[in-house]
């Protein structure tokens, strides 16, 4: 030590910091119990952290009405009925059943269309499904089995659609099974459906007839004990239009639920159904029935059955000749309409009750409205994504990651609610939430906020270009958030500190935890005292602008020549802005136009569900007044008035483990970001003196962020002497969000994003893991000798990690500035890494540490893989 006092500095920082992890384990402990002792779940449970499954595949269900996973094996599994909270339950009664018959009426095979798996084993699109050998005899349903070879089974999932491949042929039977949910981008009913369908293609490839059945079994709850428990199910039969089927009607976590099986009828196709068997018993009545008579019996499997547990079942039958084929089509939906929260404060409606009803019946409706219209959500859907998968400059693997990370719109804990009176909210007339409702995602499975702003800045780029009217909703929940206050103190877990929840003129954390009362309670996040946060702020006003410029973009694009668009701003042309083209040419006056718009149906036409976007000057306007004033709270981080702000020696921004201090290169770079919008948004609305004082802030904080972090190849972590080698990974972040906007290079010199990202690119790509796993956060050069190695930043948790948002916005980044191969060797090694390596498909965490160890599974922040798509387009448009 004498001869190397850093060593000695080392080793009391790091007893430091072991002192401080242990304060705050005593801390969190004591929070822990006390949330315990009330009912509830922490919001973020270190002590059950999940581990990743590595079975899923493409879950079901529109946007916002709850989710049910599916493993690519064919199981029913992770729950998210209940708003926000997941059950990591596979339902073993939840099955498809095939039976084939040969033309003497004698069964010649009959089967689980599913195998018991929670192994993944290879990658990509496509996966065969694992054959693991489990002992059955002493689950419920013993007497079902599951005879399909996994070799000649292949799966394919393409969010939000799915293909699983079943060759029966020595059985002289083809199945394909198209699973697909109404997630359709710039649609706001059909996509609001908490349902999903099932078509399987029969085909005989024998030379001699076949009679084959595929059953449709379910169960109430959700593999829950405990809360399938409550009260006792009941069932019964419905036809519904073209819809034959069966409900199940019960209580899930004390919000009234009904699950609704149904098939479409047809000519051709025998359906029967079961309304009643032991979903925890042998199974043998029902499985007898199917392999002797091929069909249900139209009665109870068990008539004395009064248990908590109830399984219905539906079938349908069909006779094949020879090399024919034909579909039988099944729908699941799911009528929980008015959900609530533990504290019960308020009862919501979902917003797909807007165009069904709220009284809990409307599931047949569903049903059959599903049987309708899916072919022509195919259609849509196919329209969109068709052109991201015939671009051949795009990569393989891109082609699965930029649709299947979207699972996370319906599967990230997604909470669409219907706004109005009954709620006891004013709203004014033009407030798009009247029309579109309130919409919230978790920011993880595991740390359950509703739109975590920090991380929703990231992954908010799929929901401005996909569905910008939800963007626009949020952005409204926010409004109202920064002048709101909640002085309601609570100690801080990080530093034991009392502090209000809410303060006025701040930018919130998050929107609540579903498990305590969402939309009222908010900033649920108590480790710091995020009131203070350096980054909130200016992510609030980068997102408006960034809302304005698509909103204004899309509507003059629209104007121009609709013809142009392509995936990322795909556009039902015989809807989407009809009325805002028909309302812009009418001549009236604003007090004539305020007259005839009574409520925001302005948005939407109630009599036939065409839409079209909010006016983005109307928007920039009802937002402007919130952006001053958490600028000027912000102006007060700038304590030497040098147009930086400064962080506080605490962490005090997204990366909540790795301190800050003074000026920072991503917390600058923000700030800058936003002065730049501010100026710009100050012009638009004819704001001559705040364009200039803000823009004197602007030319101040330019220089001084050369002067103070530009060391000569990138900028500077911060201005600490210990971080004066350490390179962040999100150090352009303002700067991919500018570009994002349509701004060039008015903050940054060209030069120096250049020379910054190929420094990231050698440093934290290329020398962390070959390359093969994305970006370190942090990564620390070796100036004294750079003929030797760097390494990576170890100083932090959350500096050694690999970000998955990140690491998409980085390459966003990359192709923004023409470096392509660098950006897809990024992002396609950390893509790799999650789908190949890990097997973890659909449930992308938030971060890595290495090759196959991660934390906080399915997690928001890798929805901004959609900048990507963003960047890539706006390149070629420049090409073209």
């Amino acid at each position: 030590f004498g001869r190397n006092p850093s060593h000695l500095l080392s080793l009391i920082y790091h007893i430091y910091l072991l002192f401080c992890v242990l304060i705050f384990n005593c801390r969190y402990a004591s929070y822990y119990w006390k949330v315990a002792r009330e009912g509830r779940r922490c919001y973020m449970d270190y002590y059950y952290m999940e581990n990743g499954k590595q079975m899923y595949g493409v879950p079901l269900g529109g946007i916002g009405g709850g989710s049910i996973g599916r493993g690519y094996a064919g199981e029913f599994c992770r729950f998210q009925m209940r708003p926000g909270i997941y059950e990591y339950n596979t339902v073993h009664a939840n099955q498809f059943i095939v039976t084939i018959k040969n033309q003497n009426g004698d069964t010649i095979f009959q089967s689980l269309l599913s195998k018991n798996t929670g192994c993944f084993h290879e990658s990509g699109l496509d996966c065969r499904l694992t054959n693991c050998s489990i002992t059955r005899s002493k689950q419920p349903l013993n007497s079902w089995h599951s005879k399909v070879d996994d070799k000649n089974c292949l799966y394919t999932g393409l969010y939000p659609r799915s293909w699983t491949e079943y060759d029966l042929s020595e059985h002289g039977i083809h199945l394909k099974c198209r699973q697909i949910s109404p997630v359709i981008p710039h649609e706001y009913k059909d996509s609001s459906i908490p349902c999903a369908v099932f078509v399987w293609t029969v085909e005989n490839v024998s030379e001699e007839e076949r009679t084959v059945s595929i059953t449709f079994t379910f169960k109430n709850g959700t593999g829950n004990k405990k809360q399938d428990a409550e009260g006792l199910p009941s069932s019964s039969c419905f036809c519904e239009g073209n819809a034959k089927g069966v409900i199940i009607n019960q209580k899930i976590a004390d919000i009234p639920c009904a699950y609704n099986l149904a098939c479409r009828i047809l000519p051709e196709i025998s359906i029967t159904r079961c309304t009643q068997f032991d979903p925890m018993g042998s199974g043998e009545q029902l499985w007898s029935q199917l392999k002797e008579q091929g069909q249900l019996s139209e009665t109870a499997a068990d008539e004395s059955l009064k248990t908590k547990d109830m399984g219905v079942a539906i079938c349908a039958r069909v006779s094949l000749k020879a090399k024919s084929s034909h579909d039988l089509e099944f729908v699941l939906a799911w009528d929980m309409p008015i959900v609530h929260f533990p504290k019960k404060l308020k009862a919501y409606k979902r917003y797909y009750t807007k165009y069904f009803n709220a009284t809990g019946d409307c599931g047949p409706k569903l049903c059959e409205y599903a049987l309708k219209h899916f072919g022509n959500w195919e259609k849509l859907i196919h329209a969109w994504q068709r052109p991201i998968l015939n671009d051949e400059g795009l990569p393989e693997w891109y082609k699965s990651a930029i649709f299947n990370e979207l699972y996370f719109i319906s599967d990230g804990g997604s909470l669409w609610l219907k706004c109005d009176s009954s709620l006891g909210e004013e709203l004014d007339y033009n407030d798009p939430r009247l029309a579109y409702g309130r919409f919230g995602l978790l920011e993880g499975h595991e740390y359950r906020m509703y739109n975590t702003y920090d991380v929703h800045f990231y992954a908010s780029v799929a929901l401005a270009h996909l569905w910008p009217n939800l963007q626009v909703s949020i952005q409204y929940d926010f409004k109202d958030a920064i002048s709101a206050e909640l002085l309601d103190a609570r100690k801080m877990l990080y530093d034991g500190k009392i502090m209000p929840r809410k303060v006025k003129n701040c930018v919130p954390h998050d929107l609540g935890d579903p498990d305590e009362e969402p939309f009222t309670l908010i900033n649920c996040y108590n480790i710091h005292d995020v009131n203070d946060w350096k980054d909130l702020n200016t992510k609030f006003v980068l997102q408006v602008y960034r809302d304005y410029y698509i909103l204004n973009d899309l509507a003059q694009a629209q104007a121009d020549n609709a013809s142009k668009f392509s995936s990322i701003e795909f556009i039902d042309k015989d809807s989407l802005y009809e009325m805002y083209s028909q309302d812009n040419k009418r001549k009236n006056s604003a007090e004539e136009k305020k007259e005839n718009r009574k409520s925001a149906s302005m948005y939407i036409n109630e009599t036939n569900g065409k839409v079209y976007l909010m006016d983005a000057i109307t928007y920039l306007k009802a937002m402007y007044p919130a952006c001053k004033a958490i600028m000027e709270r912000s102006m007060e981080y700038d304590q030497d008035n040098d147009g930086l702000i400064e962080n506080s020696k605490m962490p005090d921004q997204t990366y909540d483990s790795w301190v800050m201090d003074g000026p920072s290169a991503y917390c600058s770079g923000l700030w800058l970001a936003a002065l730049q919008t501010m100026a710009t948004m100050a012009t638009l609305l004819d704001q001559p003196n705040d364009f200039l004082r803000y823009q004197d802030i602007l030319e101040k904080g330019k220089h001084s962020l050369e002067e103070k972090l530009w060391n000569g190849h990138y900028y500077r972590f911060d201005t600490a002497p210990g971080h004066k080698d350490t390179i962040i990974a999100d150090q352009l972040c303002g700067h991919w969000y500018l570009k994002t906007c349509g701004f060039d290079y008015e903050i940054y010199p060209k030069e120096n994003v250049r020379s910054a990202l190929k420094c990231i690119y050698q440093n934290n790509v290329l020398s962390f893991h070959e390359g093969n796993i994305g970006a370190a956060n942090g990564f620390i050069t070796n100036h004294s000798d750079p003929t030797k190695p760097g390494h990576v930043d170890t100083s932090s948790i959350q500096a050694e990690e690999v970000w998955t948002g990140v690491t998409y916005a980085l390459a966003s980044c990359m192709i923004q500035e023409g470096m392509f191969e660098e950006a897809f060797q990024t992002a396609g090694g950390l893509y790799r890494t999650i789908s190949e390596k890990c097997g973890m498909n659909f449930e992308t965490p938030e971060a890595f540490y290495g090759e196959k160890r991660y934390r906080s599974i399915g997690y928001m922040r890798a929805l901004s893989i959609w900048s990507m798509q963003v960047a890539w387009e706006r390149r070629k448009a420049l090409r073209d």
